[in-house]
């Protein structure tokens, strides 16, 4: 079994794993990690599949689903479904040629041909979550003009741009290897604009809905009013739930991340048992296309019963072939 490889071999420089770390007395470790990983990534990633197919189904096929706010959801469905359906079979397949003993460098050219499955849905999520952020912002601070602003034709243009922008990556690092770091510095000012636009979206929402809600306790506000407000502010809270669990799952990664930027020169065991640990972490974050769908789900009585109604519907259909 082939575990290890000439120290005067290059590496990919994104690749997670090193010489130290691949040795014959970490193979048990590196064996346990991946079939967890294995075993995690197999009873979620069918689920995912069919969870993100049923919210995508449920807003194309009712029309009461079809609002703004529910077609960005179903927009951000499609990249969790990617994940469902490339990036955690992707993933399965690598830690199975772990386990059957892949060399360093074999495991290293593999993981530079599938990271983008798992980075391309990754930023498409981030841009989307964006998205959903603008669209809440304007729907409760500028109410009145929420339709002229948020138009069909706009909303297609800027789902449209998020796939685009998430493909640049690949892209950038297909055309030339010099092109690397300059799409490396790109990624991380496009990631940390999404960021900074988020909070910016969530605190302006924060205040105005603090005024909304004294104005409705000391003012005469008509019911439909109230009603129309407690329903655009459930859709905030909605998608609030859904970043916080974008940033739970991706929490154990971040810590690994400081963790191997702070020991990346030590031999101990510990530190090299935690590098091990990467194929579960990344397995944690992946997961989280399947909660979010639960979160619509959880959140919305409409999107629960129309989702059972199409998992019926499907299963009638497959029993009666």
């Amino acid at each position: 079994m082939n575990v290890t490889e000439s120290k005067t071999e290059s590496f990919d420089d994104t690749c997670p794993m090193n010489e130290m770390v691949w040795k014959q007395e970490y193979q048990v470790e590196k064996i346990a990690f991946a079939m967890t990983a294995i075993s995690l990534n197999v009873l979620s990633f069918p689920v995912t599949i069919v969870m993100n197919v049923l919210v995508i189904m449920a807003v194309k096929t009712r029309p009461r689903l079809q609002s703004k706010y529910n077609i960005l959801l179903a927009c951000l469905a499609g990249t969790d479904l990617l994940v469902g359906a490339a990036s955690q079979p992707s993933y399965i397949v690598g830690q199975i040629y772990v386990i059957k003993g892949l060399s360093l460098s074999e495991y290293c050219r593999y993981h530079k041909l599938t990271n983008l499955l798992v980075l391309i849905p990754i930023f498409a999520s981030v841009f989307h979550l964006t998205l959903i952020s603008i669209e809440r912002f304007v729907a409760l601070k500028y109410t009145f003009r929420y339709i002229t602003i948020v138009t069909g034709f706009r909303l297609k243009v800027a789902v449209v741009s998020s796939w685009v922008f998430a493909f640049c990556p690949g892209i950038l690092r297909n055309l030339s290897e010099k092109l690397e770091f300059i799409s490396g510095v790109a990624i991380a000012m496009v990631l940390f604009l999404n960021i900074f636009l988020i909070l910016f979206c969530h605190l302006s929402v924060y205040f105005v809905t603090r005024r909304h809600e004294k104005q409705i306790k000391c003012e005469q506000v008509s019911p439909q009013a109230a009603a129309d407000f407690a329903k655009e502010k459930k859709a905030l809270k909605t998608t609030r739930i859904i970043i916080m669990a974008l940033l739970v799952c991706f929490f154990p990664l971040f810590v690994y991340i400081l963790i191997s930027l702070a020991f990346s020169k030590s031999d101990s065991y510990i530190v090299n048992v935690i590098t091990f640990s990467l194929p579960i972490l990344k397995s944690f974050f992946l997961i989280n296309s399947l909660c979010n769908p639960i979160i619509y789900c959880y959140r919305s009585k409409m999107f629960r019963k129309t989702c059972k109604e199409l998992l019926k519907m499907k299963c009638g259909n497959f029993n009666e072939r």
